[in-house]
């Protein structure tokens, strides 16, 4: 399985943010919450994993960096597309829902609402069903 790297997540951060991938390399912040965000989908306890399905690892990828709010700006929009990047370099397909692009923001609005309006299980659920 090809993880997102913290290189990876920081170009993809920089698309949002406007600001340059090696600057944001030297926010200690953001490199340490986002270096948690992306180990979190293979988390486990000796040979269990929390999350042992690739849907959930794709879900979590995204539900964490919205939880942990790495970047100065553009948290919900980097974590979609490092969702949709693990997706894609594994070999899957992202199939976007019935409402396109608005259902997505709004389940990601929802994600990151205080408290969270959508739990992580039932972002998991919703993600599920959308990769093949």
């Amino acid at each position: 399985m090809k993880r997102v790297e913290l290189a990876d997540a920081l170009l993809i951060a920089e698309i949002h943010t406007g600001i340059d991938a090696k600057r944001l390399a030297r926010m200690d912040r953001v490199v340490a919450l986002m270096q948690a965000a992306l180990a979190a989908p293979f988390g486990g306890y000796a040979d269990v994993e929390l999350f042992p399905t690739f849907k959930a690892k794709a879900a979590i990828y995204c539900a964490r960096l919205v939880a942990y709010h790495p970047l100065p700006d553009g948290n919900k929009r980097t974590a979609y597309d490092v969702m949709i990047e693990f997706v894609e370099r594994n070999g899957r397909i992202w199939t976007h829902p019935a409402h396109g692009l608005d259902e997505t923001a709004e389940m990601l609005e929802r994600l990151a609402g205080k408290p969270p309006l959508l739990t992580e299980d039932d972002f998991r659920a919703w993600v599920a069903p959308r990769i093949s």
